[in-house]
């Protein structure tokens, strides 16, 4: 074969000359593998740099003094003690007529589909995690979906902290029991919440209204998208392509990555484990944190920045599903609830002596349909665009819609009505008990 590569012109190769042929192939076969093996290499190492420049950093488990200062974005997952706690002081010169109380129940256990999830992934890296981990309370299915211990401590704190602030609305229920009533949803971890927030109310006023609790097939106000045939409809077809749409775009482009960093922090080369796992564990973090206040186990697994990109994951779905940026029942699935609110502020503002003051307790749905309603994206972030699976990390942090913010165990909102001094109407709005410039 070299020697017919030799024939040029009908010049026949001696045989020094085949010699020579045979050592020029080898030192070129000798190159290609050089080159493979030096591409290989840099291949590697700009797959390296490209980890090790990507937001995520491997950090060691964090300690209970260090946590809180770590800030995990954990959707709906995350405890209401992550920095939502904040005083605010009543406005001076006015008179406080009425309060609007809309609050999500405190932490829950996971439901029956989560559990499922969980026990997946329990599955999968059983072997690899400390049998510390694993948390037979989390998949134990009799308590599904009920409100945990933690969750009535922080409902129990929020009420204490409202009677505190609002001491002349409770002054005045003290006299007139009726002007404070508790509404609740018909699920055992809002019936229970609402049941602890009155409980402390009614330490110094034992003839406070009970709970009226709505039945779920006639509930319109706060667990309303339940009993709504088209709120159904469209979120099923939106959840089938849009959702899955963006969701597939977000795995591709960040999925592998998450992966990576993932099994880093496991300390394995590789794992069976999908996004949809990844979620599981970022649920189950949240859950650590919320229900038992350990950081010690999954959250090990997570930075800051990772799970402001899971958040974002979550919310591709949660902001179409109950949020600004699905079908236009979204936007108002929530006005028979705001509409009742009007009607309480309307006869607060006729009869003043009598005004009643409602706290109502529904659920991380609730919140979201409300804060569509209002516009809060608009007020809470620089950039109200529909959320993408490639949105980049800065328009991510930019967003209005966050579910952090906007429905964290215990979220609330509350409507502050206020007298002045012409007799003129003037509104507070207080999110997490922080007073929120609403447009």
């Amino acid at each position: 074969m070299l020697a017919n590569l030799l024939h040029i012109k009908g010049h026949v190769p001696g045989k020094e000359e085949e010699e020579e042929a045979v050592v020029r192939h080898t030192q070129n076969i000798a190159r290609r593998w050089y080159s493979a093996v030096v591409l290989f290499v840099l291949a590697s190492l700009l797959f390296y740099i490209h980890k090790s420049s990507f937001p995520f950093t491997k950090t060691p488990p964090v300690t209970d003094a260090d946590f809180w200062t770590k800030d995990l974005a954990l959707s709906t997952k995350t405890p209401y003690l992550l920095g939502h706690r904040s005083d605010v002081a009543l406005p001076s010169g006015y008179e406080l007529l009425q309060v609007q109380h809309l609050i999500r129940h405190g932490a829950r256990y996971p439901n029956l589909g989560e559990i499922k999830g969980i026990n997946r992934v329990y599955e999968i890296l059983r072997p690899i995690v400390p049998k510390s981990w694993i948390i037979d309370d989390l998949i134990n299915t009799s308590n599904a979906g009920l409100l945990a211990k933690s969750g009535e401590q922080e409902i129990a704190a929020i009420a204490e902290r409202t009677v505190l602030r609002y001491h002349q609305v409770f002054d005045r229920a003290i006299i007139m029991p009726e002007t404070l009533q508790f509404v609740s949803s018909d699920k055992q971890r809002t019936r229970v919440s609402a049941q602890t927030f009155r409980g402390v109310l009614s330490k110094d006023n034992t003839r406070l209204s009970q709970v009226r609790v709505l039945p779920q097939e006639n509930d319109t106000t706060l667990s309303m998208h339940h009993i709504c045939p088209t709120w159904i409809r469209d979120s099923a077809q939106l959840e089938q392509y849009e959702v899955a749409l963006e969701t597939l775009k977000f795995d591709v482009l960040n999925g592998p990555t998450i992966l990576w960093m993932i099994n880093v922090r496991l300390g394995v080369s590789k794992t069976t484990l999908l996004m949809d796992d990844i979620d599981i564990i970022y649920r189950l973090c949240g859950y650590d944190l919320s229900i038992y206040q350990d950081d010690s186990r999954w959250c090990t697994l997570l930075d800051h920045t990772m799970s402001e990109y899971l958040e974002l994951r979550r919310d591709i779905a949660y902001s179409r599903l109950y949020g600004p940026y699905g079908a236009n029942i979204n936007k108002k699935i929530a006005c028979v609830l705001l509409t009742d609110i009007l009607k309480d502020i309307d006869s607060a503002m006729a009869n003043p002596t009598t005004a009643v003051s409602t706290f109502r307790f529904g659920h991380a749905e609730t919140m979201s349909f409300v804060s569509t309603l209002l516009k809060l994206e608009d007020t809470l972030g620089k950039d109200n665009a529909p959320i993408t699976g490639n949105m980049s990390l800065s328009d991510a942090v930019d967003r209005g819609f966050k579910t952090t913010v906007i429905a964290p165990f215990s979220t609330n909102l509350v409507i502050e009505l206020y007298r002045g001094r012409r007799r003129t109407g003037f509104f507070r709005l207080l999110l997490n008990e922080r007073n929120t410039v609403w447009d």
